[in-house]
């Protein structure tokens, strides 16, 4: 039987290891991900921050600097049914016009066959509308938000299969406790 040798004659030598160097390569690639995870924690807590303080780009842009509560009456409601219960957002419609909301629209979901309402109720705002769809969202327990492209202020509530009632006014006091609200930025404002 012939022993296996190298080319040379010598005895065939297992390759090194270079494990420490594949380490000392990865090193400098593992800090900087780590540090671009660490930005963008940072970035996210902030415009988290941002969201729950009730800062939009729209009061900044307009130089409202002045603070006070975002008034009903200025605040234009569109009431959908995405419901089978018939006359759900007349009624509905009737309690906000009631409560000083500007309703502008009472009719079924048009976007009944695209979105399925999850809970009591969504409230669709776009950008411009930030502030006018938390003081919707906050007239109905339980309603999720989704903002959308649209660039008016205006606000649609598409109540769900969930839908039981309005918040009573203790409901809404407790919400307030600790907000402080910019005053409206609406584009006449602007």
């Amino acid at each position: 039987m012939a022993a296996l040798s190298s080319p040379g004659g010598r005895p065939p030598t297992r390759p090194r290891r270079r494990s420490g160097h594949r380490i000392r390569r990865a090193v400098p690639g593992l800090v900087l991900l780590l540090g671009l995870s660490v930005l963008a924690g940072v970035v996210w807590l902030k415009v988290l921050d941002r969201v729950d303080a009730g800062a939009t780009p729209t009061a900044s842009a307009c130089g409202s600097g002045s603070t006070g509560a975002l008034d009903a009456r200025r605040v234009q409601v569109r009431v959908y049914n995405s419901t089978a219960r018939d006359g759900l957002a007349r009624s509905v419609g009737d309690q906000l016009r009631s409560r000083g909301f500007a309703v502008i629209t009472v009719a079924n979901d048009p976007l009944i066959d695209i979105r399925d309402v999850q809970g009591s109720a969504e409230v669709r705002y776009g950008p411009m509308g930030a502030k006018q769809a938390d003081l919707v969202r906050r007239q109905v327990p339980g309603a999720k938000v989704f903002r959308d492209a649209r660039e008016d202020a205006v606000v649609d509530l598409a109540l769900g299969r969930a839908y039981r009632r309005l918040a009573t006014a203790a409901e809404l006091a407790k919400g307030r406790q600790g907000l402080v609200a910019p005053a409206a930025a609406t584009p006449s404002a602007c």
